[in-house]
């Protein structure tokens, strides 16, 4: 059995970074957005979701490089700040509560659970698991389960053992994506803000609309979606997904794919719990004639179960939730 782990933006926010629908306010205030008034005004027409707005950016340039470059830029600039100031809180706040560390054995801690895994994979591209867990697999908070953790396809400035922690070092490509032997793999599917082409003197780092293109069109992200599709398929597959809306259609067709042909089982950490399929209606336009979604039909067949309890406190408190979470995790 593989144990892998999905990681999604609702996982940073248990260390005060904000989800998706919540970057809005934080874009409207930056410097450079508000003295720009088409911007400003293109991110208070889509303020539900910034995405749409950073789509439409995208969509502009694609059809007129020269006339659009500099707004989708802006755009980006923006949004590499607020990824500034994300990464800034993590480095300034514990990874564990204080309180957990008095009244929890070590098998509780965020670190330990971490290191369950047989693969770790995020839609994130901050840098909390970079500042607080990738330097840490060595040492007394982890199982001894793993060596190290190995990032498939890209290589730190300085190499691995400069002694310079991951985060604080730029990623570049170096086209190796073997991973060693009793290592963690950590994979980010959308990029990091600290990836960098140099030879394209770009960021790898992805979001707004068409994203499947985009992956597309990077050998590395490309590959690293070639890894997820071949965990997930491999056959008696459970993956833990926390704080994943199932907003991303190239993620939902790998994880769909997988439950309806390699048994895939999902177990779910979210507020809305196992009531995201139905949240999802609005979004969901393939009616069956149950009056079922097929999102629907596909996420029923493959949830184990679902846990809206924060996820801290799932893994230090006494609950039902937890018990089911440790079951999924050892196969019963």
């Amino acid at each position: 059995m593989t144990n892998i782990l999905l990681l999604g933006a609702g996982f940073s926010k248990n260390w005060g970074a904000p989800i998706t629908s919540e970057l809005f306010q934080a874009l409207i205030a930056d410097p450079e957005v508000r003295t720009n008034g088409a911007i400003h005004g293109l991110l208070w027409q889509n303020r539900s979701n910034f995405e749409n707005a950073l789509a439409q950016l995208q969509d502009r340039f694609r059809h007129d490089p020269q006339a659009n470059r500099e707004p989708l830029l802006l755009m980006q600039r923006a949004l590499l700040r607020i990824f500034e100031r994300i990464n800034g809180i993590f480095r300034n706040q514990d990874f564990e509560l204080h309180q957990e560390r008095l009244t929890v054995d070590r098998n509780r801690t965020v670190v330990e659970f971490l290191a369950k895994f047989d693969a770790i994979f995020t839609l994130n591209q901050d840098l909390l698991l970079e500042i607080h867990y990738l330097d840490r697999v060595h040492n007394q908070f982890t199982n001894r389960r793993w060596n190290g953790n190995s990032v498939p396809g890209m290589q730190p400035s300085g190499g691995v053992d400069s002694g310079v922690p991951f985060s604080g070092r730029i990623w570049t490509p170096n086209g190796d994506y073997t991973i060693p032997q009793n290592t963690q793999p950590f994979f980010k599917l959308h990029g990091s803000t600290n990836w960098k082409d140099t030879g394209a003197n770009a960021d790898i780092m992805i979001m707004g609309g068409g994203k499947d293109r985009a992956i597309q069109a990077n050998p590395v992200l490309q590959r690293l979606q070639g890894f997820f599709t071949e965990y997930v398929g491999r056959g008696e597959t459970r993956v833990t997904v926390i704080g994943y809306g199932f907003g991303d259609a190239h993620i939902n067709a790998i994880l769909r794919d997988s439950i309806e042909n390699h048994g895939l089982l999902m177990y779910v950490i979210d507020p809305r719990g196992a009531n995201i399929a139905y949240d999802m209606r609005g979004f969901v336009h393939n009616q069956i004639g149950t009056g079922v979604t097929e999102f629907e039909e596909w996420f029923q067949k493959g949830l184990y179960s679902a846990s809206i309890i924060p996820f801290r406190r799932l893994l230090t408190d006494e609950s039902v939730d937890r018990e089911v979470l440790a079951d999924f995790l050892e196969g019963r």
